[in-house]
C-alpha cells in the first residue's frame, strides 16, 4: 500500500476554561481542521478566529468572566 503525505489532516484546537466562584466551570473551544494541501488554505487559527472565540465566551457566559 502506498502512503503519501498528501492526505494528511491537521486538527488545531483553541480553548478557554472559565471559572467563577460559586458557579460551574465552563470549557469553550473551537476546532480548525486542515484537510490537506491547497492554494490559500491556512493551517491553523488566525487573529480573527481567536477574537471570535473570545466573543463567543463573552456571549455564552453572559458578560464579564
Amino acid at each position: 500500500m502506498k502512503v503519501t503525505a498528501a492526505g494528511t489532516k491537521r486538527v488545531s484546537m483553541a480553548a478557554l476554561i472559565c471559572t467563577k466562584p460559586g458557579h460551574r466551570s465552563r470549557l469553550i473551544y473551537r476546532v480548525h481542521v486542515d484537510r490537506g494541501p491547497g492554494a490559500g488554505r491556512r493551517k491553523g487559527f488566525n487573529e480573527s478566529d481567536y477574537a471570535r472565540l473570545l466573543d463567543a465566551a463573552h456571549q455564552q457566559l453572559g458578560g464579564r468572566w
